[in-house]
């Protein structure tokens, strides 16, 4: 009993963000706001880079770092698409 519960637990552990979202639940969401209404609400991003032509990719972890979200903005900072990891 104790090897099945310790076996969830680890299926558990090791599925992270899958587990907990589907993988449009938070990219969806934002597509077509403006990146900085993003940072309002989920604060600065753990890591920003200007890709030219003013397109910004903003990456953030949730979940204890378990997801990563990376958000790719138009040249006006309107967020056109997003890659989860």
């Amino acid at each position: 009993m104790k090897l099945r519960l310790l076996s969830l637990v680890f299926a558990v552990a090791l599925s992270g963000c899958s587990l907990l979202v589907t993988e449009s639940y938070f990219g969806e969401s934002w597509t077509g706001h403006h990146i900085n209404n993003l940072e309002e609400q989920w604060e600065e991003p753990l890591q920003m880079k200007s890709k030219g032509d003013g397109v910004i990719e903003a990456e953030y972890r949730i979940f204890n770092d378990s997801c990563t979200y990376t958000f790719i903005t138009d040249d006006q900072g309107v967020i056109e698409s997003y890659k989860r990891f």
